[in-house]
Formats: C-alpha cells, sequence, structure tokens
C-alpha cells in the first residue's frame, strides 16, 4: 500500500444520505419507532465529479438508521478502505431492495401505523384514536423502487491527506419520516447531517 493512501472513513457516513424515493404529502407525519432499517451494497467516492470511483466498500450492511449506534454502523463500512490523497467531490451510495421500518402517523383523528405487513398491507388504521397504534403494531417492510437504489452526492469537499484520516461526524433525524398517502403509511427519506473536520 502507497504511504499516499490513507483510511476513508468519512465516506461510508455520507454513504447513508440516499433518498428512499417514497412520497407522501397528505398527512401529518410520525416518527420511526426504533426501526428503520436499509441495506448498504456498496459505497464509492470520486475525485473527478462522477467520471470514475474507488470502491469504498462493497458486500452487505444492515444500517437501523433509527438506532443510537448508526452512526458508528456506518463509520465501519469504511473500516479497512484507502483512498488516494485529493479531494473527493462524489459519492455514490447503492442499497438494497427492501426498508424494514416500525412507526405511524395521525391523519384525520386515527392513527395509522406500521402492521408488519409489506408495500400495499405494511399498514392498518386505528380507528377514532390518535397516537394509539394497535395490538398488531410491527416492523413493515417496504419495497424501494430500482430508481431510488442509488444515490449519488456531488459537491462534496472531502480532504484525504498523506497522514491524516477525515473526521466525520454523522447525524440522522428519523423525526417525521411516515406520512399517510393513499390511506396507507409511507416512509420517507431521513434528514442525513454530515460534517467533516
Amino acid at each position: 500500500m502507497s504511504r499516499n493512501r490513507r483510511r476513508a472513513w468519512c465516506v461510508a457516513l455520507v454513504a447513508v444520505s440516499w433518498t428512499v424515493g417514497l412520497n407522501a404529502v397528505e398527512a401529518a407525519s410520525s416518527d420511526a419507532d426504533g426501526a428503520y432499517t436499509v441495506t448498504i451494497t456498496k459505497v464509492e467516492a470520486s475525485k473527478d465529479g462522477g467520471t470514475t470511483y474507488t470502491t469504498i466498500f462493497s458486500g452487505s450492511q444492515d444500517i437501523n438508521i433509527a438506532s443510537v449506534s448508526a452512526g458508528a454502523v456506518a463509520a465501519g463500512l469504511a473500516n479497512g478502505a484507502v483512498l488516494d490523497v485529493g479531494t473527493y467531490n462524489t459519492v455514490r451510495v447503492t442499497i438494497g431492495a427492501t426498508l424494514r421500518a416500525k412507526g405511524y402517523a395521525n391523519n384525520a383523528g386515527s392513527t395509522v401505523y406500521t402492521n408488519g405487513g409489506t408495500d400495499g398491507s405494511a399498514s392498518s388504521t386505528n380507528g377514532g384514536v390518535t397516537n394509539a397504534p394497535g395490538s398488531d403494531y410491527a416492523i413493515s417492510t417496504y419495497t424501494i423502487p430500482a430508481a431510488n437504489r442509488t444515490n449519488i452526492t456531488s459537491g462534496l469537499s472531502m480532504v484525504v491527506q498523506g497522514g491524516k484520516s477525515p473526521t466525520c461526524t454523522v447525524k440522522f433525524d428519523t423525526s417525521g419520516v411516515f406520512s399517510v398517502m393513499g390511506g396507507g403509511l409511507v416512509p420517507g427519506a431521513p434528514v442525513v447531517t454530515t460534517t467533516t473536520s
């Protein structure tokens, strides 16, 4: 390994700033309730705006973004990875086909909640009460559309210097991530904040 190559701790943290791609606008939103899990399958970084990429991670790693340990798990994706010295401006992240999530949203005086089902059968309604999921409240599985499984984030400035590894901090916010659309509960993308030094 060249002395000019350093570990890329920060890049994997940016990895989770993808969009699930399910949009909802009909009703009030609510938080993920301890479960909002995706599988990261590949993380790549580019110094030339995405013409060429260096692979940081390739495999299968579940990340529960609603967990307090999500940042540490994301950082672990870069363990052992090396990048050439330089400024990286683009990150490409590929995720798996499923999202496993638990949560609810209030809509028109009722609670719409995840029920352990899949896609169109992933939610139920507890009519006439708010903030009260039913007894079948459980983690549901949603299919992430193929067009939304790869995300490219550009305009970054991650500097990898000889002898130094960048330090990154990542925060995930899954508050307000669930909404009601067409009477069913749909997940949206979490807010991801990443800082580097």
